[in-house]
């Protein structure tokens, strides 16, 4: 059986042993060969016994699986990265070729102990994405059944060191628009600020998605694409939007040039913006995160905001909106009648609340308060009761729960409850 310490000797006369696991060092606080020895000796019988009982162990487990006994992390790694869009894939990869995995790619599943996993976490290069991306590999070991306990409970796992995303803010944005020279990106910020929508999503946006007619943009998300249930977004455009789109090409992608980079040279351009103008800790994921900020603000629903945004998760939208206080009143802004946003979903068509019955003695007012109208022959007709009615929108599957929606950008202007229905983002 191979010996998992050995020793070694520096300029100084001090003996040191390394382990050959962690390739931790520690000295041996002796001078003397014989009792250096002696202490080499007595840690590698401290770890014999156990290593005796895995071999064992490993004889019987061969027997059902040879398999299990040479599997290494790296095997691992190379299936979890095969799920995902190619963004996601990449960052995988490029998670799994950093400093802290290096070791820990050749470590077999079967060896693989708490200090191991500990060791990756606390690597001086390590930050949140090695932390996130060790758990992600080791709960997938787990579920494909090639590690058969967990090496850390959930409890021993160290806290990740969580970076504070806040919004931009409306005096932010607005320096940065007359800050910026490029007419492309400029008008990108303004259709970010009005959808909430993703940078991917927005840059990717086709005249083709665009139907002037009924007032609509339809999109799919980029970060959802090959699921099942990633669907299609259809927008209402709302006056702010129209005045954006008829600055834009007639033709083809609305943004060429920005659609044709990447993610990270797209973030950067939006970094120097920010640093030229002395503004910190901004990105463009903080346009989301002001959207859903003047939503909560607005007195948009909660459920509603989240199908615009794609969240699936209360807390995680939470985390989103949770800084509306900061974010400040939206100029113009008055808050919708909350018994609007009721809404009965029968197969595919959406229908608001009606109003709210009157007292004896009163006029029933045919249209609810903050109603305004809605352009006839479009995606979205009034009904009988004089609420817009979104009939021609086809939901798949359990009404309400998936497929295509209907939503709009929000306007610095009044607001405009029509213009609010389920949300494609």
């Amino acid at each position: 059986m191979q010996e998992r310490y050995r020793m070694f000797r520096r300029a100084g006369g001090n003996f040191y042993t390394r382990d050959k696991i962690t390739r931790k060092t520690e000295s041996l606080g002796t001078c003397d060969p014989a009792e250096a020895r002696q202490l080499l000796a007595a840690r590698n019988q401290s770890v014999a016994q156990p290593q005796l009982n895995r071999s064992m162990a490993k004889a019987y487990l061969s027997a059902k699986s040879p398999d299990l006994l040479t599997r290494t992390w790296a095997d691992v790694m190379e299936h979890y990265v095969k799920s995902g869009v190619e963004s996601t894939r990449d960052r995988k990869e490029r998670a799994f070729r950093s400093r802290p995995f290096a070791m820990f790619r050749t470590l077999t599943l079967l060896d693989t102990e708490a200090i191991h996993l500990l060791a990756v976490l606390e690597h001086k290069q390590a930050g949140n994405s090695t932390h996130h991306y060790m758990l992600r590999l080791h709960n997938y070991a787990l579920h494909l059944g090639w590690l058969l306990t967990p090496v850390m409970a959930e409890a021993a796992w160290p806290q990740i060191r969580k970076k504070k995303f806040t919004a931009i803010t409306e005096e932010e944005h607005r320096r940065i628009v007359e800050r910026e020279q490029n007419q492309e990106r400029k008008l990108y910020y303004e259709m970010l600020w009005e959808t909430g929508g993703s940078q991917a999503d927005i840059a990717s946006l086709h005249r083709n998605q665009i139907d002037l007619d009924d007032e609509t943009v339809r999109f799919s998300r980029h970060k959802l694409e090959g699921k099942e249930a990633g669907g299609e977004s259809l927008l209402r455009i709302g006056t702010a939007m129209k005045s954006i789109l008829r600055q834009l090409p007639p033709n083809g992608y609305l943004f060429p040039k920005l659609q044709a980079m990447s993610s990270k040279d797209r973030s950067t351009e939006f970094c120097r913006r920010c640093k030229t103008l002395g503004i910190k800790g901004r990105t463009l994921h903080s346009y989301r995160y002001a959207w859903a900020q003047r939503a909560r603000v607005a007195g948009m629903p909660e459920r509603e905001a989240m199908n615009h945004l794609g969240h699936k998760s209360r807390p995680v939208h939470a985390a989103y909106a949770g800084g509306a206080q900061v974010a400040g009143e939206w100029p113009g802004l008055r808050r919708a009648d909350p018994a609007f946003f009721t809404k009965e979903r029968q197969g595919a068509t959406i229908l608001p609340a009606a109003p709210p019955s009157p007292k004896r003695g009163q006029e029933a007012s045919p249209q609810g308060s903050l109603l305004a109208p809605l352009p006839e022959g479009g995606a979205a007709s009034r009904a009988s009761n004089g609420f817009p009615k979104l009939s021609s929108v086809r939901q798949p599957g359990p009404a309400g729960l998936s497929g295509p929606s209907v939503g709009a950008s929000l306007d610095a202007s009044p607001y405009n409850p029509p213009a609010f229905g389920l949300y494609g983002f």
